[in-house]
């Protein structure tokens, strides 16, 4: 069942962190949404974890999501990274800029340390879990070292096991994009016209109309926008022009 799945990850997630005396947890399974994740029985899933005493019931903070440094930074970053005291750091350089570090050292939560772990799933949907303490001193930055790549994993399943109570399990089928169509999504996604699409290929403007239709049939989705931004989730295109 799902929401013993979930019941038993949460509760991993509680016993690494007393064991890496980050005994604080806080989870999110979509920070876009102004709601909190809910289990099967409705109830939220954060609440679950002790969190600090400043941040108790953050879940219910509809915009905390918008104005909080630690989540600007989990926008930012695909991997793991570690918290102390307004340093920041991860398996790589990571570049904050001191307002950002500035933001979080003054709006902290009482955190003290912490490692913080982003989880990007498909359809763009963007989690996250945090494992804390409110306590001084402490070589966070060795425990992420020896730690993080385990947390990834068990943040990862626990994300999915939210997404998956609130969406159910995807159904994946097959969907073949030709080379000319993929051309076309990723000049739609660089914010090209039809017009100049059809320059840029060499191609009637009515072709890239044809491919594109195509596309967003194979897609599933409706409008030369929507179409390119699921080719972007999927891999077919980068947002990176």
């Amino acid at each position: 069942m799902p929401n013993e799945e979930l019941a038993d990850l949460a509760q991993q997630l509680r016993m690494t962190g007393r064991e890496l005396d980050l005994p604080l947890v806080a989870t999110c399974a979509d920070i876009s949404s102004a709601r909190p994740t809910l289990d099967a029985q409705g109830i939220p899933v954060a609440s679950r974890f002790d969190f600090t005493d400043v941040g108790a019931g953050y879940w219910n903070e509809g915009d905390l999501a918008l104005r909080n440094a630690i989540v600007a930074m989990i926008r930012h970053l695909g991997e793991p990274f570690y918290y102390r005291d307004g340093t920041v750091g991860g398996w790589r350089p990571i570049r904050v800029t001191d307002k950002l570090a500035q933001q979080a050292q003054r709006a902290n939560y009482a955190v003290r340390s912490a490692i913080v772990v982003p989880v990007r799933l498909p359809c763009s949907v963007l989690g996250a879990v945090v494992w804390a303490t409110d306590r001084p001193g402490g070589d966070v930055a060795t425990r992420f070292a020896q730690h993080a790549l385990m947390l990834h994993g068990l943040a990862t399943r626990f994300v999915a096991a939210c997404d998956n109570i609130a969406h159910g399990t995807p159904e994946i089928g097959p969907c073949t994009l030709t080379r000319r169509e993929v051309q076309c999504l990723k000049l739609v996604a660089a914010g090209k016209t039809d017009g100049e699409i059809a320059t840029i290929l060499g191609l009637a403007s009515p072709t890239v109309r044809f491919h594109m239709k195509k596309a967003s049939a194979k897609l599933e989705e409706t409008g030369r926008l929507r179409t390119a931004q699921r080719a972007i989730e999927l891999g077919y295109v980068s947002s990176r022009l």
